[in-house]
């Protein structure tokens, strides 16, 4: 099936209006050329609870709400046609849930992309799976690699901006001790800012910080992102770029292991001091 233009809207639900406070609770998702308009939501309330607490609410109040919204996308999909028209749809929503504005992407199947979306976004525990999985897959291309001599694993670090220790996963000495960081941004566009932002803060600390053991340092980031095409990574070069933070997209893997390869140097032996972990 080829690909079309489609827009996507998050579902939130805010108990209060007037504090604009929302957690995402779903996804709805528009196709014009495939006559397509559908909507996914969680069917548990964990993601509300977590950020909100679970005093305070009518459960049975908000499991009719998902219902009616559901039944409500359902009678309007033959009427939307048009961007344009989805946003009266989404201007006309004026109780606890919520939509943001349209934001366009490239669809291909869309009930797949449906259920892509709203693992990305809005289920409470995919995004956890996502990032295990994303960190599996780089073990298992290191080990493929066999970098057992260059890399370290584990390795506890002192980041001065936190005043305290962080674990960051992997490492090299080239001179400089690169820390390398997997880190996902596939989920909402202002989380994967915020990431970034999270990451470029350690980062420069990390820069103008000669650490005990291990001496001067630089941070890389290994970046998952929904495709070579993704805008958000250019935003999210720039913010590490301009911290002394090198990023490396999860497509440019071999490149890194390549570098690992020709300038890392070989582990010495393990002493009582070391804090570093060999990678298995």
């Amino acid at each position: 099936m080829s690909a079309t233009k489609g827009y996507y809207s998050i579902i939130q639900y805010c108990p209060d209006l007037t504090r604009l406070e929302a957690a995402n609770i779903g996804v709805l998702l528009f196709c014009p050329d495939r006559r397509v308009l559908a909507a996914r939501i969680a069917k548990d309330n964990d993601r509300i609870r977590r950020f909100f607490g679970s005093a305070g609410h009518d459960w049975k109040k908000l499991t009719l709400l998902k219902a009616a919204f559901e039944d409500r996308v359902a009678a309007e999909g033959g009427n939307i046609r048009t961007v344009d028209e989805l946003q009266r749809f989404i201007d006309l929503r004026a109780n606890q849930f919520r939509l943001t504005p349209p934001r366009s992407m490239r669809v291909e199947e869309p009930e797949r992309d449906l259920r892509r979306l709203f693992e990305e976004l809005a289920d409470s525990a995919s995004p956890r799976r996502e990032g295990r999985r994303f960190r599996h897959e780089i073990a298992a291309k290191f080990r493929q690699a066999h970098l057992e001599r260059k890399l370290r694993c584990n390795i506890p670090v002192h980041v001065p901006i936190l005043g305290r220790q962080q674990q960051f996963e992997y490492g090299f000495q080239n001179g400089r001790f690169n820390l390398i960081q997997p880190a996902s941004f596939r989920s909402e566009p202002s989380n994967s800012l915020n990431t970034a932002c999270r990451y470029a803060i350690q980062g420069e600390s990390l820069y103008g910080h000669e650490d005990e053991h291990l001496g001067q340092m630089q941070l890389f980031v290994v970046g998952a992102f929904r495709s070579k095409k993704d805008e958000v990574r250019r935003d999210v070069a720039r913010i590490l770029d301009t911290h002394h933070v090198r990023l490396l997209p999860s497509w440019e893997l071999p490149e890194l292991i390549q570098e690992i390869l020709s300038t890392g140097r070989d582990l010495v032996e393990p002493t009582n001091n070391e804090r570093t972990g060999v990678l298995r």
